[in-house]
């Protein structure tokens, strides 16, 4: 680790010098061809006896190796002018300048690649710190896939802020138009390369899931960025350890949930709507609400009805029945049910057992 430290530092003060060096020479380069091009331009106008704008174009398509013909030098010393100042001079620092351009050019985007490249004008866009530390490509892809396919998250820039992709992104995280800063984000230089003060949503992912060192490293980040004094609109934050969620919250986060590798579906939830990951998590335990399936036969009964007389019994909120063709969640109020078998949302402190919810089911039945 220490030997990538040392390597990556001489790496990036290699590349901030050589891109210094590149800028410095096309600026010389561009300051040179403008003497050249006024001498030049000058010397016709005495010498020829050009207007400005005559000697402007002259001087323009000889640098550039046009050459239309329309206006030419005819006297000994206007054609010796342009010799020395265009083709001798000119058009080498025009070459010059073009390859100290292209060099430069690809330089930015070998530095964009490597996550090296401050995109200091990005603001409103989703900032995710961190990667899992097992599968990180694959879980990203589908986290930014789900992004993708959410409405109000469609068309927002993804920036990632991790040390994890030091010789670039994944193909597919590129193609889905997602760029990266390398840095560790428990470094307030690295947040604010990262423009963390100007993003519209800011998600911090636990590297290691099982571990609740991983939270220590959370609440260090939402402070420095409360350093940063930033306007997030909804910051997720992943708590490993149930008992530090208040503490993640008062650091900053507008929302907390535990790391679950398998569901990034859940994360995009909790971005795009707030609180509803706390429903979901508790459909995972017993001991919150819970989901619960009994099997009880029933026909022809209306679906709005079987909701009204759950709430109104006590079973719960009806979240879909089975039938022949299978589990049916969440049918259409109308849905005309048949099946042998219910699931209902259950609330902790209800006790629901098999003779309530036939009660319920039979007062579902309309009135003869």
């Amino acid at each position: 680790m220490i030997v990538y430290w040392f390597r990556r530092r001489r790496y990036l003060r290699f590349t901030r010098h050589v891109a210094g060096a590149i800028r410095r020479r096309l600026i010389r380069v561009v300051a040179l061809f403008i003497a050249l091009f006024v001498v030049h331009v000058a010397a016709m106008m005495a010498v020829e006896g050009f207007e400005l704008v005559d000697a402007a174009w002259l001087t323009i398509t000889t640098a550039t190796t046009v050459g239309y013909g329309d206006i030419y030098a005819s006297t000994p010393l206007g054609r010796l002018a342009t010799v020395l100042c265009m083709y001798l001079f000119g058009i080498f620092l025009l070459a010059q300048a073009a390859s100290d351009l292209f060099d430069y050019r690809a330089l930015r985007r070998e530095r964009r690649r490597r996550g090296e490249f401050k995109w200091r004008n990005m603001k409103d866009h989703l900032l995710i710190i961190n990667v899992p530390a097992q599968d990180a490509d694959s879980y990203l892809a589908r986290l930014v896939h789900q992004v993708r396919q959410t409405p109000s998250l469609a068309d927002i820039p993804v920036q990632l802020l991790t040390p994890h992709y030091a010789d670039g992104l994944p193909p597919e995280l590129v193609d889905a138009g997602v760029i990266h800063y390398n840095g560790v984000a428990e470094n307030s230089d690295n947040l604010a390369a990262a423009n963390a003060a100007s993003a519209r949503y800011v998600l911090v992912i636990a590297d290691e899931p099982f571990d609740g060192r991983s939270d220590s490293h959370t609440y260090d980040i939402l402070s420095r960025l409360r350093g940063l004094h930033a306007k997030n609109e909804i910051v997720v934050a992943e708590v490993v350890d149930d008992a530090n969620r208040t503490r993640i919250l008062g650091a900053g986060a507008n929302t907390v949930l535990r790391p679950l590798r398998a569901y990034p579906e859940m994360v995009v939830r909790a971005l795009a709507a707030p609180g509803v990951e706390q429903v979901l998590e508790n459909l995972f335990t017993h001991d919150a609400d819970h989901l619960m399936r009994f099997d009880v036969d029933f026909r022809d009964l209306r679906w709005a009805d079987v909701i009204v007389s759950f709430v109104q019994g006590g079973a719960g909120v009806p979240m879909g029945y089975v039938g022949v063709d299978g589990v049916n969640t969440n049918p259409p109020p109308a849905h005309m049910c048949t099946g042998s078998g219910i699931i209902t949302l259950i609330d902790e402190q209800l006790e629901v057992g098999r003779e309530l919810v036939e009660a319920c089911l039979r007062s579902a039945r309309p009135a003869a």
